[in-house]
């Protein structure tokens, strides 16, 4: 790919690679915080609050003065095995992939107690079945779970603080927009549309919202205050919305009336330049992104591309310098078979199906999925055998004839990692030898043991490696591994 690009001159008109996403007529000059823009958090280091808000929206600072840091991916290991080590990357430079954590960090102790809030890291992360076992594990003494729904990780807290839905509170935002986790992330659309969130009842039983969550917290530490800075939530909102541009086209009172903005698409003339041209040109990059930062460009800052030599790179300086007989990683781009695939003639012969797990197409992550809502419907999605919703995987037509396996039967796909029972789609649109489910099941419904036996809710993920990709840098490989499928039967294989 980079031999290619730097042949055909990277830049020139239709020749380019990354930024494609930019160029559809959105407005990138106007402003209004993403949702890791820092909000009411303060937080100097792990948001951009310093960058795009500190001006704006000045706030209490907050930070966190335990440096101790665990990979998502390796909690389960951090639990049982009370150590684990990762690469992190540090964005903010090139050199950010290279730092290397341990845990328990120097001076630190392990961590007794879990705090976990968001989405189940049962259909998200890899080989999951290992935090079902982290969760029943003496080294964990205590888990306190912040949830809506009654899914995934909740089952396993020794506290539920039950969180009510957005319809129960208030909040302003932008949709796409995650601002200061990735920058100018609505690019990813072809228009911008900031929402006011109103409430519509108030928290049913005894559930509130995060904010009053967080409060209620706070002041049992004595921190109400120095969290709230004395305001409620739709001030905050206020806040966020006077720290905008929105007050420039829009009155608040006409914003709560109408309940969103439209942000218009500039002329043509007035909008942001986009792709690698400047490149081309030989001229100073001009695109809207703040990256990469002046101390990591080689002469000029905004000249060049972000190599340690600011070009195009056949042969990486920065590899070469920090590993370069990495096998996993080398300097030039070489092609290594997968470690679990076809060529790893053992394994195949035992799991000859290759699973491939994307991104739901009806759900985002664990989102939407088993609330028992309308998703539940969509026959692609999730199919009801016998009373009872189960996740979709995709099988070519040949592979389940051999299999004696109908149309929406019910099967156990399974590996030495897990086992998960699914509803068969049998199609003709996969090659043989492939199936295909996505990850980001909501539920996790062992039916034995939790973390040791067959799980019915669709948590795919707990077939997928826990491996990283290399050794040296938090990347997952759980979009594909080695399976088996077969018919399966309540109350036996």
């Amino acid at each position: 790919m980079v031999c290619l690009m730097a042949m055909q001159g990277l830049g020139k008109p239709g020749i380019n690679m990354g930024c494609l996403q930019q160029g559809a007529p959105v407005d990138t000059n106007f402003y209004f915080p993403g949702y890791a823009e820092g909000g009411l958090s303060g937080d100097l280091d792990y948001t951009g609050l310093r960058i795009s808000m500190y001006q704006r929206m000045p706030q209490l600072p907050s930070m966190n003065s335990v440096s101790q840091m665990i990979p998502r991916l390796r909690i389960p290991e951090a639990i049982l095995n009370l150590s684990c080590e990762g690469y992190p990357t540090d964005p903010k430079s090139i050199e950010g992939q290279f730092k290397k954590i341990t845990y328990p960090a120097p001076g630190h102790s392990p961590s007794r107690m879990y705090y976990k809030y968001g989405g189940s890291h049962f259909g998200t992360m890899a080989d999951s079945n290992r935090f079902a076992r982290a969760y029943r594990s003496e080294n964990l003494e205590f888990v306190v779970n912040q949830s809506i729904w009654f899914e995934g990780e909740a089952k396993f807290a020794d506290i539920i603080l039950p969180a009510c839905t957005n319809f129960e509170r208030w909040d302003i935002g932008e949709t796409a927009n995650s601002g200061g986790y990735s920058h100018q992330q609505f690019i990813q659309w072809n228009h911008r549309v900031i929402t006011m969130q109103h409430k519509c009842i108030e928290p049913l039983g005894e559930s509130r919202s995060d904010y009053q969550i967080f409060l209620d917290l706070a002041k049992r530490l004595g921190l109400g205050t120095l969290f709230s800075e004395g305001i409620t939530e739709i001030e905050w909102c206020r806040r966020l919305f006077d720290a905008s541009d929105l007050p420039t086209v829009i009155s608040w009172r006409d914003f709560m009336k109408k309940g969103y903005y439209v942000v218009p698409a500039p002329k043509e003339e007035n909008r942001a330049p986009v792709s690698y041209r400047w490149f081309a040109e030989g001229t100073k990059k001009n695109v809207p992104e703040l990256s990469p930062l002046p101390s990591d460009y080689t002469e000029e800052w905004r000249k060049g591309l972000q190599t340690q030599s600011g070009k195009l790179e056949f042969e990486s300086s920065s590899l070469k310098r920090f590993a370069p007989d990495d096998p996993e990683r080398p300097p030039i781009s070489k092609f290594r078979p997968s470690w679990e695939g076809h060529h790893n003639k053992e394994l195949y012969e035992k799991y000859p199906l290759n699973l491939i797990s994307p991104h739901p197409r009806y759900s985002f992550h664990t989102m939407f999925d088993g609330k028992n809502s309308i998703i539940n419907d969509v026959k692609d999605h999730r199919v009801l055998v016998d009373g009872y919703y189960y996740w979709i995987v995709r099988i070519n037509r040949g592979d389940a004839h051999r299999r004696n396996i109908g149309h929406n039967s019910l099967v156990r796909v399974f590996n030495d990692r897990g086992e998960v029972i699914c509803a068969a789609h049998v199609t003709d649109r996969l090659p043989p030898g492939t199936v295909q489910s996505p990850e980001g099941s909501a539920v996790y419904d062992p039916l034995g043991e939790p973390g040791n036996s067959p799980d019915r809710g669709g948590c795919i993920n707990l077939l997928t490696p826990s491996r990283n990709i290399i050794k040296r840098s938090h990347s997952t490989a759980s979009n594909s591994c080695l399976v088996q499928v077969e018919p399966w039967k309540e109350g036996g294989e």
